[in-house]
């Protein structure tokens, strides 16, 4: 009869009176405890009570199977998410993938929540489990090139740049990435051999395919061409400041540097909040 009262309450939505039924219940019979705490947590999440609802899972998980381990400790996570207190969530996480360590869905919000928190080292532990399991996607591959290039772990960054064009021949992050990656090292055949790459991309007449271009274009000597796509840029986008931004960095290569100052007034005028990005390129 109290289990149907039990059922009826949460049907209804009435977790005041289901919580309360649940602690007449274990108070009657405290053997019937490990099977109800789930559900009182439950109640108290409905309500918006994390903070009991934790303790009652942490009563809970003290005597219950592995599998029910894994899911309490999930919610207890999810409850500190909403608490905000992601240093105790992460915790439950990492406890939830001990019990089970190929879950993917943990890892994927893990090393999310590192590469947030700029945590490389743990970021790309995270997202190598991945990998290990076959579950890495391309956020994750992209997440771990920043990873490795923070980390001077520069030959990993670049593997994983190749895998993910691999995985999406067009995704430009990635091949400025490498443009930058390989100028850096001064590595002028990949430079070009990338560069080269860029300019074969299809042209979808978005303002970071034509910008990505017409900077491949310069470092591949074709100036002409180059400043074409970027005026190409202005036409399109007359009141966006990043042409006019990237106009600037052509000039600048070629140390035209008037030109390239006017152009960073142009895009700074623009939007004033790229003084300090300015100011930096000159």
């Amino acid at each position: 009869m109290c289990e149907e009262l039990l059922d009826h309450y949460e049907e209804e939505k009435n977790y005041e009176e289901a919580i309360k039924l649940i602690d007449e219940i274990i108070l009657q019979n405290p053997e019937k405890a490990s099977s109800l705490l789930f559900r009182k947590a439950n109640a108290l999440i409905e309500l918006g009570k994390y903070s009991q609802a934790i303790t009652t899972l942490k009563v809970y998980v003290k005597d219950c199977s592995k599998n029910e381990k894994i899911k309490a400790y999930t919610v207890i996570a999810t409850c500190y998410m909403h608490l905000d207190d992601e240093e105790k969530a992460d915790e439950y996480l990492v406890k939830t993938l001990e019990l089970d360590p190929e879950n993917d869905i943990i890892l994927k919000h893990l090393s999310y929540g590192s590469y947030i928190r700029q945590e490389h080292e743990k970021c790309y532990g995270y997202i190598q489990q991945l990998i290990e399991i076959e579950k890495a996607d391309i956020e994750d591959y992209t997440n771990l090139i920043f990873c490795c290039i923070q980390l001077d772990r520069i030959d990993e960054a670049l593997e994983y740049a190749e895998k993910v064009i691999e995985l999406d021949p067009t995704n430009l992050d990635v091949f400025a990435t490498l443009t930058i990656v390989y100028e850096d090292l001064e590595d002028k055949e990949k430079l070009k051999e990338v560069c080269e790459r860029i300019i074969n991309l299809k042209d979808d007449g978005t303002l970071q395919i034509i910008l990505l271009k017409a900077q491949a274009l310069l470092e591949l000597g074709r100036k002409e061409e180059a400043f074409e796509f970027v005026n190409k840029a202005i036409k399109l986008n007359p009141y966006d400041p990043f042409p006019y931004l990237m106009k600037g960095m052509l000039y600048n290569k070629l140390k035209m540097f008037e030109h390239a100052q006017e152009c960073f007034s142009e895009a700074f005028n623009l939007n004033p909040e790229l003084l300090l990005m300015i100011e930096k390129l000159k």
